[in-house]
């Protein structure tokens, strides 16, 4: 703990191999970056989207898992016994629906907040049902909001997290790498727009079905860095190589200094304003 900044949070994005259906040996790759990143002292683990079976249309509803199935119970008994926090994607299954979803379990092993993917592309609307827009979730390592995947692609998506006062992003995620040249710019203007930290946790290997490579390129980003014209870089905290398999990035934060350098921004406060003005016809 700093007398002036308080304590300290780490977390921590890891950047894993997904092999397509193969549940049991993708839970323990996890469980071996879960470790690690326990044991560089990470309070919040971020895994990829889908991270225990990848999203493949074809076995779709067979990979999917309840809000209490096998998987959710693997990160329930991952966060109780390395007494972290997780952050995951999950293929949800409620019901007729499927959803590309993101959970936070906290140390006791409950789930402290789920989300739904929002944003899903026309090819999959078949396949994936859409979400909702997320609601904070306040944990003992901060307020946290969740995104998944293509989510990152819209600033609609995460636009309530400003409103709500976050001070962390989580998104979750498995993109195809051929589309996704922009993504690095993109999460680091994402947390900007929502004056927060961002992790972007995001899977490597290959989808067989769409015949394509996923991007890696895991970050952890500072969206408070107002002048960088000393390092250019400087909102750029922590960085996996695009194609570095299984490996734990993680950064130190310390949210009571960020919450202060927050506060004298002007953003948060004329975001209500403009918001109200330009698009709800407010006067």
């Amino acid at each position: 703990m700093s007398l002036f900044r308080g304590p300290s949070v780490t977390v921590a994005a890891a950047q894993m191999r997904i092999d397509p259906g193969m549940r049991e040996e993708n839970q323990a790759r996890a469980a071996e970056l879960l470790s690690t990143a326990a044991e560089q002292d990470a309070d919040l683990v971020c895994l990829p989207a889908s991270f225990a079976t990848g999203l493949n249309f074809p076995t779709l509803r067979a990979d999917a898992t309840t809000s209490d199935g096998p998987v959710v119970q693997f990160l329930a008994d991952q966060a109780r016994g390395l007494g972290i926090h997780i952050a995951a994607g999950v293929l949800l299954a409620d019901g007729r629906d499927v959803f590309d979803a993101a959970v936070l379990v906290g140390p006791s092993g409950e789930p402290l907040g789920w989300y739904r993917r929002a944003c899903v592309w026309a090819g999959e609307s078949d396949h994936v049902s859409p979400g909702a827009p997320g609601t904070a979730i306040d944990t003992p390592v901060g307020r946290v909001g969740l995104l998944v995947g293509y989510d990152i692609r819209f600033p609609e998506a995460g636009r309530q997290y400003l409103l709500q006062g976050v001070d962390l992003i989580v998104c979750v995620a498995n993109l195809f790498g051929p589309y996704s040249h922009p993504v690095r710019s993109i999460c680091r203007a994402r947390a900007a727009d929502n004056e927060c930290a961002l992790v972007f946790s995001s899977g490597v290997g290959e989808n067989r079905f769409a015949g394509m490579s996923y991007l890696g390129r895991s970050m952890i980003v500072d969206g408070l860095v107002q002048d960088a014209s000393q390092d250019a870089e400087a909102d750029v905290l922590a960085e996996a190589a695009p194609a570095e398999r299984d490996t734990v990035v993680h950064a130190q934060l310390h949210w009571r200094q960020r919450r202060k350098v927050r506060d004298r921004l002007p953003f948060h406060g004329d975001v209500r304003s403009t918001w109200s003005t330009t698009f709800q016809g407010g006067s």
